[in-house]
């Protein structure tokens, strides 16, 4: 029965509250052929006994739910694996049981409910598509678009940009060259097919934060096209787990795994655009040490030389 159906991934960590929201989305959704993974990565906090509670608090919807071959299952990774890995559990979980589609759903996510639908019905139109991504809209201005589909990769810079950011969500879209354009489908959002993960593997786990789907998407080597479904509307909070922000500096977790995944992911992929990376890196060290911001500037520069996380105070996180 697994065989056409849509396994939903959905990463928690010490997020429950958004995860639950999430939740809430999936339940309404249109389609009636799926089953969410919700994969724990080791949350410090009370999410599990909250979510466990969710799930008991919501088994008549459930069941009723089941009834059509929906269900939801939580699974404990063992570890705080990161985004990789801990979706890759549930990846994994969902092979081995047969689904076709895997939609990788950020925890801080809301889909409309035919967004999967539009998600499905672009891979049925082209099968060459192996990655498939949403409109996403920030959550606090839902007119406002944070990413058509995902992004673009400068080669020589070895830098991404989103497609389509900040631009008005009732402007008009060109679905054909927003997927000419596209580099990588972004995470927050991915409908990825059997075949492509059977042909390219799962997702690489040493990235830990950041840069995976572009890694995914290189890893590919062209065998699959990247798609993008313009009615798939997913709002998103954006950085709610670890405080990735796309107006400005975010927290000092994600500016590290931005920084060192920049360079580990040219060294693999993209060697020629390294002297421009280390060059445009050691400019943003110049210019913290400029402004006097000696934790920010050490933050780059052990993230640039691929130095384990140290938080501001020097500890090792």
């Amino acid at each position: 029965m697994a065989a056409s159906r849509t396994a939903v991934i959905v990463l928690n960590w010490n997020g429950a509250g958004d995860t639950e929201r999430c939740l809430e989305s999936l339940l309404r959704l249109a389609a009636d052929d799926f089953s969410i993974f919700v994969c724990d990565n080791a949350s410090s906090d009370d999410s599990v006994a909250r979510l466990r509670a969710w799930q008991q608090d919501h088994l008549p919807a459930l069941n009723a739910l089941r009834a059509t071959g929906i269900e939801m299952r939580l699974i404990e990774t063992g570890g705080n694996l990161g985004y990789a890995g801990g979706n890759n559990v549930g990846l994994r979980v969902a092979l081995a049981e047969g689904f076709s589609s895997f939609w990788i759903l950020n925890n801080d996510c809301e889909p409309e409910p035919d967004s999967l639908c539009w998600l499905r019905r672009r891979l049925a139109e082209d099968p060459a598509i192996g990655l498939c991504g949403s409109t996403l809209v920030y959550a606090h201005d839902r007119q406002r678009v944070q990413a058509l589909g995902g992004g673009s990769f400068s080669w020589l810079k070895g830098r991404g940009a989103a497609i389509g950011g900040l631009s008005d969500a009732r402007l008009t879209i060109d679905q054909t060259s927003v997927e000419r354009r596209l580099s990588f489908v972004n995470g927050a959002s991915m409908l990825v097919t059997r075949a492509f993960i059977e042909a390219v593997g799962l997702m690489s786990e040493d990235y830990f934060l950041y840069w995976e789907e572009l890694d995914w998407a290189a890893r590919s080597g062209g065998r699959f096209r990247l798609g993008y479904a313009p009615q798939s509307i997913v709002r998103h909070k954006v950085g709610a787990s670890i405080g990735t922000s796309d107006f400005g500096w975010g927290s000092a977790l994600s500016v590290y795994y931005l920084t060192r995944n920049r360079v580990r992911f040219c060294w693999r992929h993209s060697r020629w655009s390294l002297p421009f990376v280390y060059a445009d890196i050691a400019r943003q060290v110049a210019r913290q040490c400029v402004t006097g911001n000696w934790p920010r500037a050490r933050l780059l520069a052990r993230a640039m030389a691929g130095f384990p996380f140290a938080s501001a105070t020097g500890g090792i996180a």
